[in-house]
């Protein structure tokens, strides 16, 4: 219990500091540009492939359940409200977090080991500002593009199974879809997003920063296995928060 408490307390603490680096000066340019490409269009791939077959399964787990009494034609409300506001968001979050986060510790950590982020203080360089600030605001513009980016690729994969593989008539899906599904719920899943994206990133480069030297390569692993474990657990919970706060 104390080692938890103590965790929180440096967590709380690195946060903190994080925030004052993040909003104090603008990060440098390139830094911010490479931590951004490779967050966001580093990930499309990936996300590409996974939000297509969670669209196309939406389409077909839900058919099943409709067809039973009948409310086939609710296919396209369905898979519009269950996507754009819960599903594709937390998918963007905990899949291309993980991707990303795993990145950062990793890279920070390794750092951290080598001794670099002593080597930055030495030469009276902020390693919050230079190391933590780029990362903290890349993946944070980063994934609310990539959350509206699966709400596009997501809902064309449903409509498609629904229409092309089910046999649903195409205009239905799309009027249900309207109906339903306003610019609101998108920009929900967006601002998802936005906060999904600092927290991701600031709990990565917490537990990069935080690793121990003495650890060795191990060190690097351990960073990278917290990173990925606490920040899909928190997206998690938070998604949870924020929707019950909305929708609730």
């Amino acid at each position: 219990m104390s080692e938890l408490l103590r965790t929180l307390s440096d967590f709380l603490l690195f946060a903190r500091r994080a925030l004052a680096a993040q909003f104090t000066q603008i990060p440098p340019l390139p830094e911010f540009a490479r931590h951004f490409y490779q967050a966001g269009v580093g990930s499309v791939g990936l996300l590409t492939i996974l939000t297509v077959f969670a669209g196309l399964n939406l389409s077909v787990q839900s058919y099943a359940t409709f067809e039973r009494f009948g409310g086939q034609d609710f296919l396209g409300m369905f898979a519009g409200i269950g996507g754009v506001r819960e599903l594709y968001p937390v998918m963007a979050a905990v899949v291309c977090g993980a991707r990303i986060g795993a990145n950062l510790a990793a890279a920070l950590a390794n750092m951290k080991i080598s001794e670099q982020v002593e080597a930055l203080e030495v030469m009276s360089v902020d390693p919050m500002r230079h190391l933590v600030a780029p990362r903290l605001w890349a993946v944070t513009l980063a994934l609310p593009v990539l959350c509206g980016y699966a709400n596009v690729i997501g809902i064309g994969a449903s409509y498609a199974g629904a229409v092309w593989q089910l046999g649903l008539d195409g205009g239905t899906f799309r009027s249900q879809l309207a109906e339903v599904v306003g610019l609101s719920d998108l920009a929900v899943g967006m601002f998802k997003g936005l906060v999904f994206g600092w927290l991701v990133a600031l709990i990565a480069t917490f537990h990069g920063y935080r690793a121990a030297k003495k650890e060795g390569a191990e060190g690097v692993g351990i960073a990278t296995n917290r990173a990925i474990v606490h920040g899909a657990v928190m997206c998690i919970l938070l998604n949870l928060g924020i929707s019950w706060l909305l929708y609730g």
